[in-house]
């Protein structure tokens, strides 16, 4: 599988948008796109992107969460790639699907796991692929340094749940992914947010 970080547009606020390829572009794969970011700046990209032979370059899109900066382009990719968008609750005039918390799903030539992770908000996901170990984050935050902050249960719920996954690499929602020890990160951050007000 080949993961390429798309441009998204560097004079707005805008989220990382990840363009998900199968290894040898077969027709079998499902060209992908994780989160769009605030317009559609990144079709340039994907325009520039060789995606394999007869295929549509994107066939999916996932949202990670309905939050402006992950979802801008989507409706632009909807009209040009005839893409089918997915999320996890339905966004009126831009959802086709809607995801479930276990359901597997396939992008690229691996199959991946959508785990309702709320916290960020109430229709955040991750996207988990077991084989390779890589974790699409969206905006679940994966990192609290400190112990200033308020918490819901929810998202304790969700740390922990994600504590038991083997990840190698997480990719977020903004930043760089991480590659240095994120199981750690995130057994240190679920320390932290108990040490730290968690709001019923």
């Amino acid at each position: 599988m080949k993961i390429i970080s798309l441009k998204t547009n560097p004079q707005l606020y805008s989220g990382n948008s990840y363009m998900l390829l199968g290894e040898w572009n077969t027709l079998s794969d499902v060209n992908a796109v994780i989160d769009t970011g605030s317009d559609n700046y990144i079709v340039k990209d994907i325009e520039e992107t060789y995606t394999g032979v007869g295929k549509n370059p994107v066939d999916k899109v996932i949202l990670t969460h309905n939050h402006f900066d992950h979802i801008g382009g989507a409706m632009a990719l909807k009209k040009k790639y005839n893409s089918k968008i997915y999320s996890f609750i339905k966004t009126v005039g831009l959802t086709d699907l809607t995801l479930q918390d276990g359901e597997i799903i396939k992008l690229a030539d691996k199959e991946f796991t959508i785990i309702h992770t709320p916290g960020h908000s109430a229709d955040s996901i991750c996207i988990y692929n077991e084989e390779e170990q890589i974790l699409f984050t969206g905006d679940t935050t994966i990192q609290v340094r400190d112990i200033l902050g308020s918490y819901t249960p929810d998202y304790l719920e969700t740390l922990n749940k994600l504590s038991r996954l083997k990840i190698k690499t997480i990719y977020p929602g903004h930043g760089k992914p991480i590659t240095e020890n994120p199981e750690d990160i995130i057994k240190y951050t679920i320390k932290n947010v108990h040490r730290s007000i968690i709001v019923y």
